[in-house]
Parts: structure tokens; sequence; C-alpha cells
């Protein structure tokens, strides 16, 4: 559902920055995207390459979009990833950055430096798009995963209603 919101043209080259085990690049492949993808994270799963979001190895504007998904506001120093985002970034390029549910969404604006009252809306730059999503246990236990945690999750307690709230940044 994120990848249907972003609806990128399927020729650019994209960055996604936390890709984790790379079931996002998976999914572009998948769907035929022809431009360049291309995952960093620093505990990378297969296909993803080893590399913080604070120093991207790689040359100024190598990127048209630059996505940080579920991520900024876990980084320990967020402004110097974006600023990373902007240096690999492409005239005309976009950092779109993706955060589930509203109290994620607070914390993805703080970590941007710009933390937001309960109820305010994201500075005028961002274009926010709201996709409704089910959390199944596997979901559950996988999202775990990525965090270097396990849990025992219990079956009865899904699936859990929630929202990806995405939002671009134009720099």
């Amino acid at each position: 559902m994120l990848l249907d919101a972003l609806d990128l043209s399927p020729a650019l080259d994209v960055l996604d920055v936390g890709a984790g085990d790379g079931r996002l690049l998976r999914e572009l492949a998948r769907r035929g995207h022809a431009g360049r993808v291309v995952g960093v994270d620093p505990t990378p799963g297969p296909g993803v390459q080893p590399a913080h979001a604070e120093a991207l190895p790689f040359p100024d504007a190598s990127f048209d979009v630059v996505l940080f998904a579920r991520v900024l506001a876990h980084l320990p120093d967020p402004a110097r990833a974006l600023a990373e985002a902007r240096r690999v970034l492409r005239p005309g390029g976009q950092v779109w950055v993706a955060a589930h549910g509203p109290a994620h969404l607070r914390a993805t604006w703080a970590a941007l430096g710009q933390p937001p009252a309960p109820g305010d809306a994201p500075p005028e730059s961002a274009l926010t798009v709201t996709c409704p999503l089910t959390v199944t246990a596997d979901d559950a236990r996988f999202l775990m995963g990525t965090y270097g945690k396990e849990a025992e999750v219990s079956p009865h307690l899904f699936p859990v209603q929630d929202a990806a709230q995405l939002l671009v940044w134009r720099p």
C-alpha cells in the first residue's frame, strides 16, 4: 500500500534508507521498477548495503527519491540523516518520510526538529497521504524483529487497524 501511495515513476532512481530485510526493494523489482533501486541499513538483509543514514556512501546528486520508511524518528541524528539525503538527492528530487499512526508521525516531526502540538498539521512544505492498513500477528512479529526484539504475540489480539501516514518533504 505504501508503494501505491508513492506512485513512483518506474524510471526514478530510489534510495531506501533503513531498508532492513529489503522487502520494499523486492516489491519494487516485482512491480517492474526500471530505475536503480538501492537499500542501505546498519544491519542489512539480502540485497541491502551496509551503511548508516548519517553517512551515505554515495556521490552527490545520485538519486531522484530518498525514502525513510518507519526509520527517521529512530535515528540518533535525524538532522544529519536529512542533510545526507539532501546531498545525494538530484535537483528536483524528493525525500519521502513514512510513519505509522498519529503518535509516530508526531515523533517523526519532532525528530525533524519541528515538534507539532497534538492536532497540528505538518509544515506547508509537506504533502500528507494516509493509507489504512491492517496489522496481523505475523506483521507484529516481523515489526518486533526489525527492532531486534522477540515477543510472544497473542493472535487473539489481532488484526489491528492502523494507518500509515506518508509525508512528502521537498527540501
